[in-house]
């Protein structure tokens, strides 16, 4: 009888201790998730630069469609520039 008993009590104290490690690892893998949650998860400041990097490239498109606007017609009053030139040019000949 003192056999039977003290096997029992040998499986356990080996349920508890498998138990132990079980609930160490549920721990550790619940804060792993939650610190990664709270430093990546929510991600509010990839989310802030995110906002800044696409104002800031929105505001470059602008700037050059702007200066292409300015380019086209910087060439267009050169042309028409060059065209009176050739007409004055010639007809001073």
């Amino acid at each position: 009888m003192t056999t039977a008993g003290h096997e029992a009590e040998e499986v356990k104290d080996v349920v508890w201790t498998y138990a132990g490690w079980v609930v160490i690892i549920l721990i550790c893998i619940g804060a792993g998730v939650f610190l990664g949650y709270t430093m990546w998860g929510n991600a509010s400041v990839l989310k802030a630069e995110l906002a800044q990097t696409t104002e800031m490239v929105n505001t470059l498109k602008n700037e050059r469609e702007t200066l292409r606007t300015q380019l086209a017609v910087n060439q267009r009053d050169k042309e028409t520039c060059q065209k009176q030139l050739a007409a004055g040019a010639g007809g001073a000949q």
